[in-house]
């Protein structure tokens, strides 16, 4: 079967579901950005919610998946795609902050009304064009607005995480939170705690990440709801102005270097002491071992970086070549106040130093001139990488005189 994109598959969907006498409509992002008069047909995800039930769905579909049998949630295979199907409900009571006692299928009346915000309560036919809205969510998209739909504070107290889906949310793009959500989450900002680290880190990732997300405006909105002492109690509430500005000036988009802007008002500490600060972070925010190690690297050179000028040479080409300079530079360029190590860098790159040069010489060499293998080779060796790296060593002819001249190898 030939591979169709994403929006394809669910139109297959769609018009497989109505095509057997069901309901089916398109919910989510995407019908956001098709009432905002925006492209879906490229988007990457495309949900949709029916009246077929999980068993009806597992029946008309040759491939499916059941992901979330309890909530109706069921994932369908077609032209080479999955599109995640979930059948109308609405939900029992919210005991824990985290989900529904009980589900029971229903209408999509039903269905949109236990939805989080109006903007996501919108549903959508592209096959006749047809919209359903039954929250007000598309004037609330028109006015690039966020509001909760029905009573705020239920809605958030229902399940914590729509505290930070409200701050993704109205952060992104040019959606703001409306009023009275806004101070629904002030109010709720405890509940935040009901929810498992796996799902915090996934909603700070997608700000930290997403093209959309206006990630200095987040910053403003987690300090002035209360949840950033939740959700990232290592930062300094009085520095978020300053972080904020910083976030707007990154160009790349990676967690672990929105987190290093959080962090960085610590970087005069102790390695030891941002060390362990890392630690703290990784396992709160159940970092990869990957994003841990760029956070500590991150947070550990500042310092280096603003003392390049008195480094000797091989200092400062080692951090012009160094395999993640691009991220290091983009935090410094955010930062502002690191121009002369950025030239500096720069010129290092503008003398032949694009790219870090290959030893002289590696230790098989060293034990073929008679040394014998052990710390003294790695001496040796670690001290005619750094002549190189000063260019005062140009070949390893050059290397092996040096040692010679300096009894390192034997001279017979």
């Amino acid at each position: 079967m030939e591979r169709g994109t994403p929006y394809e598959a669910a139109l297959e969907v769609l018009h497989h579901l109505r095509r057997n006498g069901h309901e089916a409509w398109l919910v989510g992002g995407a019908v956001r950005d098709h009432i905002l008069g925006q492209d879906v047909t490229t988007a990457a995800e495309l949900d949709i919610t029916t009246d077929a039930v999980p068993e009806r769905l597992c029946a008309l579909f040759r491939r499916t998946i059941d992901v979330g049998k309890a909530f109706g949630v069921v994932r369908v295979g077609t032209l080479g795609q999955w599109t995640e199907v979930a059948t109308f409900r609405s939900d029992g009571e919210y005991i824990d902050g985290r989900r529904p006692t009980s589900v029971h299928y229903g209408s999509a009346a039903e269905d949109v009304q236990r939805r989080d915000f109006t903007a996501n309560g919108v549903l959508w036919n592209p096959l006749n064009d047809k919209v359903l809205d039954l929250v007000g969510g598309v004037e609330d998209i028109r006015q690039r607005r966020i509001r909760a739909i029905g009573d705020a504070r239920q809605r958030l107290k229902e399940d914590g995480l729509r505290l930070l889906r409200a701050v993704r949310f109205g952060s992104s793009g040019d959606f703001q939170l409306e009023a009275s959500t806004l101070e629904a989450v002030r109010s709720e900002q405890a509940g935040i705690g009901a929810v498992s680290a796996e799902r915090v880190r996934d909603e700070l990732v997608k700000i930290a990440t997403r093209s959309a997300s206006r990630r200095g405006d987040a910053m403003l909105l987690l300090r002035d709801t209360g949840l950033l002492q939740h959700v990232l109690p290592q930062s300094d509430p009085a520095a978020c102005a300053e972080h904020a500005t910083v976030l707007d000036r990154l160009s790349l988009r990676e967690f672990p270097l929105f987190l290093a802007v959080v962090l960085r008002r610590n970087e005069w500490a102790a390695a030891s002491a941002l060390d362990a600060q890392c630690a703290q972070v990784a396992l709160q925010l159940r970092l990869s071992t990957e994003e841990a190690r760029v956070l500590q690297a991150l947070l550990r050179s500042r310092r280096r970086y603003r003392g390049l000028h008195a480094c000797a040479r091989a200092r400062q080409v080692l951090a012009a070549t160094r395999a993640d300079a691009t991220q290091h530079e983009d935090l410094l360029q955010a930062e502002g106040d690191a121009a002369a190590a950025l030239e500096l860098l720069s010129a290092v790159r503008a003398q032949g130093m694009s790219e870090r040069p290959l030893p002289l010489i590696d230790g098989k060499v060293l034990q073929q001139q008679g040394m014998a293998a052990g710390p003294r080779l790695g001496h040796w060796l670690r001290r005619v990488r750094w002549l190189q790296l000063q260019g005062q060593l140009a070949s390893a002819d050059d290397a092996l005189v040096w040692l010679r001249q300096r009894g390192a190898l034997n001279l017979s």
